[in-house]
């Protein structure tokens, strides 16, 4: 931050200055920051399973697949929604809602990106469309990784760390 004086002259206000260093931030490719070969599941499997998955693993999305195609993706606020829905008193019921497939919870034709896509895209889609992640597609082999806002962070904690070097 730099000292600016106030237009009235009077006392001094803080005013905040780009860094030179944002150049460091363009060029980057979706490829560079997400996660490689992410955990998948399939629409026949369980919400119970994807709900210990996730928890087992620290995430909280999961691509659905079906062989190699992209048909899905299921998050923790997919499964917490369901299952909340569905909480009644009677253990049987909270049973049989967590052997429901995921097919039936999770998002269809979800939104996804290109590993040579900009990470300035994929901002603007986390921070607009509120996702936590979105999945990545190569056209010639299928999810190839997920990309996060938890990797987006990393990526710019990376570079402010090596701006101190």
């Amino acid at each position: 931050m730099d000292s600016a004086q106030d237009p009235t002259g009077d006392q001094e206000v803080a005013t905040m200055t780009l860094p030179a260093r944002t150049g460091k931030f363009t060029g980057i490719k979706v490829v560079d920051v997400m996660t490689a070969n992410p955990l998948t599941v399939k629409a026949e499997e369980s919400v119970g399973l994807a709900d210990e998955l996730m928890a087992e693993n620290n995430i909280r999305q999961i691509p659905v697949l079906a062989g190699r195609e992209l048909i899905g993706i299921v998050t923790d606020r997919d499964v917490r929604a369901f299952l909340s829905d569905t909480l009644l008193p009677d253990p049987e019921a909270r049973e049989k809602a967590l052997k429901t497939p995921l097919g039936e919870i999770m998002t269809t034709e979800p939104i996804y990106l290109a590993p040579d896509d900009e990470l300035e895209e994929a901002l603007e889609l986390l921070i607009e469309q509120k996702f936590g992640a979105i999945p990545v597609l190569d056209e010639a082999e299928g999810l190839v990784g997920i990309v996060s806002y938890v990797d987006v962070l990393r990526c710019f904690l990376d570079r402010l760390r090596e701006d101190k070097l």
